[in-house]
């Protein structure tokens, strides 16, 4: 609930109503998440024309909080001054690739590759058996993204982020200043690297970088000391998974 994370917030989703939304939209949060919106939204006159649902993160263990086509979106507690979360992404492309090979060996039906590409055996009226195992292979490899939040180093964010793709993890600090960073709830660049390289990731994004840092490469180069595959987060950067 620190103001860098929601003040913007209320205007986001009053732009959505003047841009003409009608569809509920789902806020997931801690549980003074849904006072703040919603007496800044009437104090500001803003009259949505579309329902506000609130849903309160598990502060105890992750839960998964979305599931819809193979993309489900997890939070679980990190250690902040205040209640906040970090987020688990993963996606299972829930449809697989018909092999090429197979179509005119087993001379199949277009109704028979819709079946097999949603994972179902086909049961012939002959008697025969289709199996998915035999005729497709997976479309896409499973995609695993974790971000921390504002956080200190601490377990839930190692677990979460075993073996991802990418793992993004606020480095606010230079480990000269560990104790400043203890103290506010916050890590360094050395600590997200040592994480990311304890948990397997692929590759590290760092951000959320103190103003105090005129040069980042310094943040950069600290977690590289212990991670090599690490990138600055930068408005507008785009990373392929």
């Amino acid at each position: 609930m620190h103001g860098d994370h929601v003040l913007g917030l209320p205007g986001l989703i009053g732009s959505m109503n003047l841009l003409g939304r009608q569809r509920p939209l789902i806020l997931h949060g801690p549980a003074s998440l849904e006072s703040f919106v919603r007496t800044t939204l009437n104090l500001t006159e803003t009259h949505l024309k579309f329902p506000l649902h609130f849903k309160l993160n598990d502060a105890e263990k992750m839960t998964a909080i979305f599931n819809e086509n193979g993309a489900t979106i997890s939070s679980f507690p990190v250690k902040h001054r205040i209640e906040a979360y970090g987020y688990l992404f993963n996606y299972e492309a829930i449809h697989l690739n018909i092999r090429k090979d197979q179509i005119q060996s087993l001379g199949l039906q277009r109704s028979e590759i819709i079946q097999l590409k949603k994972g179902n055996d086909v049961h012939r009226t002959d008697g025969t058996v289709l199996r998915t195992i035999d005729a497709c292979h997976r479309k896409e490899k499973p995609i695993r993204y974790v971000y921390s939040g504002d956080t200190r180093p601490c377990d839930s964010v190692r677990a979460a982020a075993e073996g991802a793709d990418l793992l993004y993890h606020e480095s606010t600090f230079l480990d000269e200043k560990r104790q400043k960073a203890k103290e506010t709830g916050h890590s360094t660049a050395l600590q997200a690297g040592q994480i990311a390289f304890e948990s397997g990731v692929r590759k590290l994004i760092i951000g959320h970088f103190s103003s105090r840092y005129r040069d980042e490469q310094l943040l950069l180069r600290e977690a590289q000391s212990v991670f090599k595959e690490v990138e600055l987060a930068n408005e507008g950067m785009r990373f392929s998974l």
